[in-house]
């Protein structure tokens, strides 16, 4: 009974945990990875509660255990993806902001730089990560796990055309999302690029492309700042998409299997 009842909780402890390696908020670099371990296993704790062992898994030889917990981490990573595509999508729009307004020269003019800072990625991830907290979607996300394992039991779960679909599309709504966030900024910069060509051709005297940078940088901090209320809306309403998201890759998984 101890040995089955440990089994358990090490299989949703496998999950748990790797899940929460990509988790928004918890894969954080300043996170402790013994924090996020704990937090695993606090999580597989409260589960265990209606979780089953598959079928004789205690006769499992030890390739055949292997096998299934390579299966449990591939499923945690799977359903932290899902989560994670919300912090792909606020960087990305982060860094189109960030070519707009010039500041992504400085790994040119700092080449040992490999993450210029502070960027427009950093100011709309601690957003998100806010957002997330406020509305606790987080907790939505986290109980969601916990009832995973009704439709998605361990050794269950399978890679399947539905599922390959339904996260490409989660994939491609968050490039939508990044645009809408970055399109304010995107289409005054094209405005303010044909400004400065046509100015480069009425005075040639002027030195365009260093003048450009104060301008780029000048009017897109400005303009950033009026429109972050705009990029905390789109924000929030992935946000609110984001736990239905997770329970459909939840089924189609559960479905493969």
């Amino acid at each position: 009974m101890m040995v089955e009842l440990f089994l358990v909780w090490f299989l949703v402890f496998v999950r748990a945990g790797a899940m929460l390696a990509i988790f928004p908020i918890f894969a954080a670099a300043a996170m402790p990875v013994r924090l996020r371990l704990a937090i695993a296993g606090f999580l597989a704790v409260l589960t265990i509660p209606g979780v089953m062992l598959p079928p004789d898994v205690i006769q499992f030889t030890l390739f055949q255990f292997v096998l299934l917990v390579g299966k449990e981490v591939m499923v945690g990573l799977m359903l932290g993806f899902v989560v994670r595509l919300i912090m792909f999508s606020v960087a990305l729009a982060g860094h189109y902001i960030g070519t707009e307004m010039g500041l992504q020269l400085a790994s040119l003019i700092a080449p040992g730089e490999t993450d210029p800072s502070p960027t427009p990625s950093a100011i709309l991830s601690l957003l998100a990560v806010m957002l997330m907290f406020a509305f606790d979607v987080h907790f939505e996300l986290l109980m969601g796990f916990q009832q995973s394992y009704g439709v998605l039991p361990i050794g269950g779960g399978q890679i399947s055309g539905p599922l390959f679909n339904a996260v490409t599309a989660m994939c491609a709504h968050t490039f939508v999302v990044a645009v809408r966030i970055a399109a304010p900024v995107i289409a005054v910069g094209i405005v303010v690029s044909l400004l400065l060509m046509v100015l480069a051709k009425t005075i040639p005297q002027i030195n365009v492309f260093i003048e450009s940078f104060s301008v780029r940088i000048l009017v897109g901090v400005f303009l950033f700042g009026f429109t972050i209320s705009m990029a905390a809306r789109q924000i929030t309403e992935y946000l609110h998409k984001l736990p239905d998201d997770f329970v459909v890759a939840t089924r189609l998984m559960g479905l493969g299997g």
